[in-house]
């Protein structure tokens, strides 16, 4: 079963995407800031990371700058959310080497489809 680290201050958002991709048949890790992300990181390297930029404690650009400082985190595919509409953060995000970016609110299908992409592209399938 895959893992994946889903990393929100929002706990309602936490749960809708938990849920979703439990239903999905995938296992999921919560974390409430950067900070418990990377600790959960030391614990085990996840399949994906859903990560959410403005957080308390650390935000999401911290938490990427610091899996590029660690080969085996450095392979991680990110999923960047962002409730900002602005481009920059969407630039930033992917040159600290985040796979996309989904502006929230987001539609829970179309999530899915990019996690499912995603994780195909990491075991080597188109």
């Amino acid at each position: 079963m895959k893992k994946i680290l889903l990393v929100d201050d929002s706990e309602v958002l936490r749960k809708i995407v938990s849920f979703n991709l439990k239903k999905a048949g995938y296992e999921v890790v919560e974390a409430e800031n950067g900070k418990v992300a990377l600790e959960r990181l030391q614990e085990f390297v996840p399949d994906l990371v859903v990560l959410d930029i403005m957080m308390p404690v650390m935000d999401g650009f911290s938490v990427l700058r610091k899996m590029q400082e660690r080969e085996e985190w450095k392979k991680i595919p990110v999923i960047v959310l962002t409730a900002k509409g602005g481009e920059e953060d969407e630039t930033i995000a992917l040159s600290l080497g985040a796979k996309r970016v989904i502006r929230k609110p987001f539609s829970p299908s179309q999530f899915l489809a990019e996690v499912e992409r995603l994780l195909h592209e990491r075991e080597g399938n188109p």
